[in-house]
C-alpha cells in the first residue's frame, strides 16, 4: 500500500499531512484559516502545501482523504455548508482529483474525527462510538459496529443542531435553540462579550488569559480552572446545556464510548468534572448507562487522522 494525503479544513485552522499505510502521520502542516478571504484563498493554500508534501514523499501518494468543517453531501462528495461563504455546492473531491491528480474521499470533520479516534485514539477497540467536536461550532460523528453512520440524508450525527430550547441565539444552521448555540466556542464567546459589556470588571482575568480585548472560550475555561467566579458561572452554564445534549445521545444510541474533541474539549478536567456533576444531577435512577465519556486522545488532529482513514480506504 502507498502513503496517503490527508486534508482537514476547519473554521479556525486547516491542516494537511502525509500518512503511512498504517494511518500514522509522517508529516503534518497547519495554518490559520482566513474565513474572510474565502474559498479561493483556502484552495490556493492547499494547492501549495499539498504539492510540496506530495513531492517530498518517499513513497508515491495515490489517494487523499478530506475533512471539511461543515455539512457535506457524502453521496455526492460535495460541500453543502450553509455557514462557510463560497463553499456551498462545491465539489471538493473533484477539485482534488483535477488539481492534485489524486482519487479522493470527502466527509465532514465530525465524521472524520470519529474515524480518527476509533482507529487511532480514545475509541480504539470500541464497537460503538459517538464523537463530539466542540470548537467554533459543534458537530458529531456516530460509529455503529465499526462503521460510520451517515443516515438517509447524510444528516446522522448533526448533534449540534438538536433543538434543546425554545429560546437562544440564531444558530449557524438558521434555526434557534440548537445545542450549538449554547455550547460551542462561538456561543461561549458571544455570551461572555455580552457580559463584558455589562460588567467589564468581572472579566478582567479572562481578558488577561486571552492576551487581548477579545475573550476566547479557552480563556474562559482557564480562568474557571483558577477559580474565577464569573468564568466558573459561564462554564457551569455551558456544561449544564452540554450535559442535556449528552444524555440525549446516550439514551438514543447508548454508545460504548463518547469522545469529546475540538478546542473547547481540550480544557480537560474542568470540563469533565462539571459535565459529570450535571450528568449526575439530570440522570434518572432507573435508566443506568455504562457509556464512558472521555476527551479525544488525538486532540485537534482527530479529523486529520480520520481523513487519512478515508484516503486509505481508497488506496
Amino acid at each position: 500500500m502507498s502513503n496517503v494525503l490527508a486534508i482537514d479544513i476547519g473554521g479556525t485552522h486547516f491542516r494537511v499531512g502525509v500518512f503511512d499505510p498504517e494511518g500514522c502521520p509522517l508529516k503534518v502542516e497547519e495554518g490559520d484559516t482566513d474565513s474572510a478571504a474565502g474559498r479561493d484563498w483556502m484552495l490556493t493554500q492547499l494547492t501549495t502545501r499539498c504539492r510540496t508534501l506530495i513531492g517530498a514523499s518517499a513513497t508515491p501518494i495515490q489517494a487523499c482523504g478530506l475533512s471539511f468543517g461543515g455539512p457535506v453531501d457524502y453521496r455526492q462528495q460535495r460541500v453543502t455548508s450553509v455557514h462557510a461563504a463560497g463553499w456551498q455546492g462545491f465539489e471538493l473531491g473533484k477539485w482534488v482529483e483535477q488539481n492534485l491528480g489524486l482519487r479522493s474521499h470527502l466527509d465532514n470533520d465530525a465524521n472524520a474525527g470519529a474515524l480518527g479516534e476509533h482507529h487511532s485514539g480514545a475509541g480504539r477497540g470500541a464497537k460503538s462510538l459517538v464523537y463530539l467536536t466542540i470548537s467554533t461550532g459543534l458537530g458529531g460523528g456516530v460509529i455503529v459496529d465499526g462503521k460510520l453512520l451517515h443516515g438517509h440524508d447524510c444528516l446522522a450525527g448533526e448533534i449540534g443542531h438538536i433543538p434543546i430550547s425554545d429560546s437562544g441565539l440564531l444558530c449557524s444552521c438558521g434555526g434557534r435553540g440548537c445545542l450549538e448555540s449554547f455550547c460551542s466556542g462561538r456561543a461561549i464567546e458571544t455570551r461572555v462579550r455580552e457580559w463584558a459589556a455589562r460588567r467589564p470588571e468581572r472579566v478582567e482575568r479572562m481578558i488577561q488569559l486571552s492576551g487581548g480585548p477579545e475573550i476566547t472560550a479557552k480563556a474562559v475555561f482557564a480562568a474557571a480552572a483558577e477559580g474565577d467566579a464569573a468564568a466558573t458561572h459561564m462554564v457551569r452554564e455551558t456544561t449544564r446545556w452540554l450535559a442535556r445534549g449528552l444524555l440525549i445521545i446516550v439514551r438514543l444510541l447508548n454508545p460504548e464510548v463518547l469522545v469529546l474533541g475540538g478546542g473547547v474539549a481540550q480544557s480537560g478536567k474542568i470540563l469533565l468534572d462539571n459535565l459529570r456533576y450535571f450528568l449526575e444531577e439530570l440522570a434518572s435512577p432507573t435508566i443506568v448507562s455504562s457509556t464512558r465519556i472521555v476527551t479525544a486522545a488525538l486532540g485537534n488532529l482527530s479529523p486529520l487522522y480520520g481523513a487519512a482513514q478515508l484516503g486509505l480506504h481508497l488506496a
